[in-house]
């Protein structure tokens, strides 16, 4: 619920004067996820609902990243070429390794595809039933803090209280 009034609110801010409308080819975002072995099922299953809640898309990288080596895991070039990735403009990869029984390193990043840039990271030690809302939880944080209208919501219509209002400047005698 939260995340939909959020995604509402972003959809129906409306660009300030010095900030240009986002396109659409700018808010594209897409979710994929990579795991160690023994856990790309886990993995899938999280990015997979995370994309869900997110209204994004959710792209199964587990066939691709076999096809292309050990080192494409690990850099985002790679990753970003991957087929269903081409028109997305940020991208939410959520990378699992396992610790013990139960539990996972959980590492959440949200990167600028144009500059392949880490703008946002989130990484906790996480039991194997809560990563996906620790996966929503993260991302929400770290797609309002890259989103300038979150940050700044403009003022609602619907507000009961009316704008402040500025009063004249004393007039110097």
């Amino acid at each position: 619920m939260m995340l939909t009034a959020l995604t509402l609110l972003l959809l129906s801010a409306e660009p300030g004067p010095s900030q240009p409308a986002p396109s659409s080819a700018d808010s594209s975002l897409a979710v994929v996820s990579t795991s160690a072995p023994g856990l790309e099922k886990l993995a899938s299953d999280a990015g997979r609902t995370l994309g869900t809640r997110l209204e994004a898309p959710f792209v199964d990288l587990g066939g691709y990243l076999k096809s292309r080596g050990e080192g494409c895991q690990a850099d985002v070039r790679c990753l970003v070429a991957a087929p269903g990735l081409s028109g997305t403009s940020r991208l939410l990869h959520l990378r699992l390794r396992p610790l013990s029984t139960g539990r996972v390193a959980a590492d959440l990043r949200l990167i600028e595809v144009r500059t392949w840039k880490v703008i946002g990271r989130s990484a906790s030690v996480v039991e194997t039933g809560a990563l996906a809302s620790w996966a929503e939880s993260s991302s929400t944080r770290m797609l309002t803090r890259a989103d300038p209208y979150a940050r700044h919501p403009p003022p609602s219509p619907f507000s009961l209280k009316p704008p402040a209002e500025t009063s004249p400047a004393p007039e110097a005698k």
